[in-house]
């Protein structure tokens, strides 16, 4: 497995397993155990990579999330439900009361 079809974490970690049991076998030589470690180097290195791009999704999802939410604060707080102005019946009292001072 080449580090360019690295796709997950989890194929990272087990191929960083069967490095390890390959590495811990007996009698394999030093020139199998340097190719090796070089492959779990550049394993080392696509997890970097992996957890870079997940980062980047996970801030996109919650920047995406975030504006999603303001967007229906928003839209709530333009409602008449919660608006300071005076509903029908309010604004009938209101305009009662003034005719009532007027006429006086």
């Amino acid at each position: 497995m080449s580090s360019s079809n690295i796709e997950s974490y989890d194929q990272v970690r087990d191929r960083l397993d069967e490095i390890v049991e390959a590495v811990s076998a007996p009698g394999i030589s030093l020139d199998e155990a340097l190719a090796l470690y070089e492959e779990a180097v550049k394993l080392g290195l696509s997890a970097c990579d992996l957890s870079e791009e997940g980062a980047e999704e996970l801030l996109e999802q919650d920047a995406a999330n975030l504006t999603t939410e303001q967007g229906e604060q928003s839209e709530q707080a333009g409602s008449p439900d919660n608006q300071s102005a005076p509903s029908e019946g309010e604004a009938a009292v209101v305009r009662d009361d003034e005719a009532t001072s007027a006429a006086q």
